[in-house]
């Protein structure tokens, strides 16, 4: 198993030096080369949904975008029956497969195979999101990010960048599934390293409080049957950030910020992991420094423009007069080299801001 190779790499979505952008890779698996079209189409629809994805949509400045595309023996990945999956085994180059820690959902491919491919092909990236030829529901987070491509699967794909890109937490209380899982009543941890779940209700101290209106009750809902999933509807307006108790794979005793979120429904973002992922990508955005010297130059050269073809004119030294396109002996040269100057000033001004600006 793990057998095909690497076609190659493109760079799909350019926003400048690989050193100074963040690197998004995505890595085709379980495609055969027949199938290679396949994997660019989606791979561009991908990229079309991210950006107009808030955060992602203020925020697509900051991203390189690359393609990797890699042909499989094979198409598609291992399903297999422990999880009700069809049994198939499939050789893929990196290894998919469904039904990881008995979820079927739960799918992984061979991570150090994945990174190995991606440090020669993209030296400088920072996060891997590998698409597996699958339409079965499922995807995973970690090191690197994996999805299939079910119905919707931009989103399960954004879900998963959420957990390796961002370090953001799954918000959806249970495990196996609600009504399946036994032993996910309680949670019974420590104060959790993400930053969109907790275990603290005390205003004061909750790490997201600065987003918490005084007005807002804490906890926002309790669960009241703490051996299944709480289903009551919220009870605050959409958007209202406070303390939804069930989260973090577990029914009670764990909080999350907004009654909907992508890490928990995928739902838009909540105002928590939108914070986490403006600040992660904010330093990758381009600072625009405007070219001082060059606008100076150019600006110059318009006023001296200007200045020729006035009636006024403008005063030569070794002349001893006013040079103007009307009363001066050379006064059409004048005039022509006046609105030359012009001309190469707006010229040289716009392709100063072009560069600047990139348009």
């Amino acid at each position: 198993m793990g057998s095909g190779y690497v076609i190659g790499t493109q760079k799909i979505v350019d926003n400048g030096a690989a050193s100074e952008r963040f690197n998004l890779v995505l890595v085709a698996e379980g495609f055969q080369a027949g199938e290679i079209s396949d994997f660019s189409n989606q791979v561009q629809q991908f990229v079309n949904f991210l950006f107009t994805t808030p955060p992602f949509d203020s925020l697509s400045s900051a991203f390189n975008v690359y393609r990797v595309d890699v042909a499989s023996t094979e198409s598609g990945a291992d399903d297999p029956t422990a999880c009700g999956g069809t049994g198939a085994t499939v050789d893929t180059y990196f290894d998919a497969s469904f039904c990881n820690g008995n979820i079927r959902r739960l799918l992984l491919v061979d991570s150090a195979k994945v990174i190995d491919t991606v440090d020669v092909e993209v030296p400088e990236w920072h996060q891997i999101l590998v698409v597996v030829n699958s339409t079965i529901w499922g995807g995973a987070g970690g090191s690197i990010g994996t999805t299939s491509i079910s119905p919707g699967w931009e989103n399960i794909a954004i879900h998963e960048m959420g957990h390796a890109a961002f370090g953001l937490a799954d918000e959806y209380q249970y495990w196996a599934g609600c009504g399946i899982d036994t032993d996910r009543d309680h949670y019974t941890g420590g104060e959790p390293a993400a930053p969109n779940v907790t275990i603290n209700t005390d205003r004061s101290t909750i790490k997201w409080g600065d987003l918490i209106l005084a007005t807002t009750s804490l906890p926002t809902t309790s669960n009241p049957t703490c051996a299944e999933c709480d289903t009551q509807p919220s009870p605050v307006p959409a958007g209202t950030v406070g303390a939804f108790e069930g989260a973090y794979y577990h029914h009670c005793g764990v909080y999350r910020p907004q009654y909907n979120c992508m890490m928990r429904n995928l739902q838009p973002f909540c105002a928590v992991c939108r914070a986490r992922i403006e600040e992660t990508m904010t330093p990758f955005l381009p600072t625009f420094t405007l070219p001082w010297k060059d606008l100076v130059l150019w600006t110059w050269f318009i006023i001296v423009g200007g200045l020729l073809i006035s009636p006024e004119g403008v005063f030569c030294i070794v002349c001893g007069q006013p040079i103007d396109a009307v009363g001066y002996i050379g006064n059409v040269m004048v005039g022509v080299f006046g609105v030359g100057s012009i001309v190469l000033g707006l010229l040289g001004l716009a392709q100063s801001l072009s560069k600047t600006f990139k348009v």
